[in-house]
């Protein structure tokens, strides 16, 4: 038997809290005589099992064993909550190249989401969704990454690994594949992050920040902001030459030996930094679910 890490108990616990916390709603909802198909329930249902799905994603992506994913939320469908100090069955080890293989496919899609930015908006006849939204998905996936990289202690050389995509710089790469794309598949591709939820988004930077995982250890693992992630993205796609000057996978003009200076670089940005009068995005998170969220779950700290 194993005992999970403290972060990896935040994570396991969030699983296991809002399993049980659907399924008690559902439990309610048929002692209270209500119908299982109102549009209400079902909508608040479906923000609870895509924000744990998003956390077991999460989960995976730190190093939690699937089995013991699998054991927190089935223990919170039979209406258990989960107990500090829980202990798991079998191994608590994952291969680090799996996770970092894993890792790299999510950087390419926050890469991929820059490049749709970057040919969304300058097709002037396409502005009709929301740009903002768009940008706080972004920013909060970007954090999420962060996070994730943090809790895994990712080296430089891994870092390099996870951002580079083959012999060119991943703007270049990316400017390729968006450059071609027809309107109707560009717009498609648009609407898949802007109208995504943004409390299921913000679900798992919510819990590890309670773990302890802050703004400024997220930004220490990302080389560059996600404005200037669009930047980039914006000059490959306008750039002639095909075989365009190779960039350096980091940012050149950034101070990369504190977090305080990426943390700055992505407040200047706004993106994961409120403008005066605004919530934080994980504030609107928490404002957003809490009426959907039993207080008695623990969720928290």
């Amino acid at each position: 038997m194993n005992t999970p890490t403290p972060l990896q108990a935040h994570l396991l616990k969030a699983v296991q809290n809002l399993a049980y916390d659907n399924q008690q709603l559902r439990a309610r909802t048929r002692a209270g005589g209500q119908a299982d198909t109102s549009p209400e329930l079902v909508r608040t249902l479906d923000i609870g099992e895509r924000s744990r799905k998003q956390l077991e994603a999460t989960a995976v992506a730190i190093g939690v064993p699937k089995a013991w994913i699998d054991y927190a939320r089935a223990a919170g469908q039979r209406g258990a909550l989960w107990q500090p100090g829980q202990v798991m069955l079998g191994s608590g080890h994952v291969p680090r190249d799996t996770l970092i293989t894993a890792l790299s496919r999510e950087v390419h899609g926050l890469q991929d989401m820059a490049g749709v930015h970057a040919a969304y908006t300058s097709r002037s006849d396409l502005h009709g969704g929301s740009v903002a939204e768009f940008r706080r998905v972004m920013g909060m996936t970007w954090q999420r990454l962060g996070a994730v990289a943090h809790a895994l202690t990712v080296s430089e050389e891994e870092r390099h690994q996870v951002w580079q995509r083959g012999n060119q710089h991943w703007s270049t790469v990316v400017a390729a594949q968006v450059r071609g794309y027809p309107d109707h598949d560009l717009v498609r591709r648009w609407n898949l992050v802007a109208r995504r939820d943004f409390p299921v988004v913000a679900a798992p930077v919510l819990v590890l920040g309670w773990a302890g995982i802050t703004h400024e250890d997220s930004a220490a693992q990302m080389p560059i902001s996600p404005d200037r992630m669009v930047e980039l993205a914006a000059t490959a796609l306008n750039e002639n030459t095909p075989n365009a000057r190779r960039l350096a996978v980091t940012d050149p003009g950034r101070d990369h030996d504190t977090a305080a200076g990426i943390a700055a670089a992505v407040d200047a940005a706004g993106l994961t930094t409120p403008a005066a009068g605004q919530l934080d995005p994980a504030e609107e998170a928490v404002e957003a679910t809490a009426d959907q969220r039993d207080p008695n779950l623990g969720l928290g700290p």
